[in-house]
């Protein structure tokens, strides 16, 4: 009697360790499991004398409750966290990472990384060599930038001296401007002091004298600055990836990430008075070298391209021969 006593008790304790066993099982087995995230693709978006920018997809796999996301880089192959990284910007999937602070004409390693409770996912290994710099006639140097299959000067050209390395008149407070048919250069403000920021500001006939950008580099037509454009995404997105970051441009500024490279600055342009000056902070307003004549071959029309505060980028006009006194930035673009 006491045996089955004792055997009963015993299956009464069976039963109940095997209830919770069972239980246990089934609440791991309604537990999703995470996995490390995936890094799908990644590629180099923009690449510059100094910096990068790293556009990566990561697939829906282990996104959940992400931990932080980004590129981590050396100078060594199969660079991880424990290397210098950069936080990415990460939405609906794409992630643009941009690293900057590189030295010209050296070669890098990078990788997309992302970070869960699971792990560290890492992307193909993506090995860069920096741009080289360009020197002008006037010993100023100049990042470059590669952006789709253009070459760029990622600063406004600041030169004084044309490629043959004779002086272009400046243009100042003391200067004849109602009279003014010929090339010429100022500073904004007539001040010296926006040179390194800004650079100089150029008229159509300084423009059109062929000889302003470095050797092997030139003024860029209308249909190269609309290839760039296009290749950003178009006159209402591209503003933002042209925009240099920080506090340059005033309000209002709703996104300026700079990941193209360009490092657009608003520098401003001549005023519609003759020596006057508008537009900084506001505005990068920047020739192209097409005249259209739509209108007739006896009316020119000049075209620039003005990235504004709107971020928007604009194509606009006017009569070429107001362009002795109309000063604005040049961008040199790689023949």
């Amino acid at each position: 009697m006491k045996t089955t006593e004792q055997l009963f008790k015993g299956s009464i304790i069976l039963l109940g360790l095997l209830f919770i066993l069972v239980s246990s099982c089934k609440e791991d087995s309604d537990t999703p499991t995470q996995i490390i995230p995936v890094i799908s693709t990644s590629e180099i978006f923009s690449l510059s004398s100094n910096a990068v920018t790293i556009k990566s997809s990561l697939s829906s796999d282990g996104l959940s409750e992400l931990e932080t996301q980004g590129i981590c880089w050396g100078s060594m192959p199969s660079p991880t966290v424990d290397n210098s990284k950069v936080v990415g910007d990460l939405s609906n999937g794409i992630m643009f990472g941009r690293i900057e602070g590189l030295t010209p004409n050296t070669k890098y390693y990078a990788r997309a990384f992302a970070t869960n409770k699971a792990g560290t996912g890492y992307g193909s290994e993506i090995v860069f060599t920096t741009n080289n710099t360009v020197t002008d006639i006037d010993g100023n140097v100049y990042n470059t930038v590669t952006i789709g299959t253009q070459v760029w000067l990622a600063e406004n050209l600041k030169t004084t001296k044309y490629n043959d390395d004779t002086d272009i008149p400046l243009m100042n407070e003391n200067s004849s401007w109602e009279a003014i048919d010929s090339p010429g250069y100022c500073w904004y403000d007539n001040s010296i002091a926006n040179k390194d920021l800004y650079g100089a500001l150029y008229n159509w006939p300084a423009v059109i004298s062929g000889k302003l950008c470095p050797a092997g580099w030139n003024v860029p037509s209308d249909a190269e600055w609309t290839k760039l454009i296009d290749f950003l995404g178009g006159e209402y997105i591209a503003a933002e990836y042209l925009k240099e970051v920080g506090t340059y441009w005033t309000s209002p500024i709703s996104k300026a990430t700079n990941y193209s490279g360009f490092c657009a600055l608003p520098g401003g342009a001549s005023g519609t008075a003759p020596g006057s000056f508008l537009g900084k902070g506001r505005e990068s307003v920047m020739w192209s070298s097409t005249i259209d004549y739509s209108l007739g071959d006896s009316i020119g029309w000049n075209i620039f391209w003005a990235i504004l505060e709107n971020n928007t980028v604009q194509s606009n006009i006017f009569m070429s021969r107001a362009g002795a006194l109309n000063f604005l930035s040049i961008r040199c673009i790689k023949n």
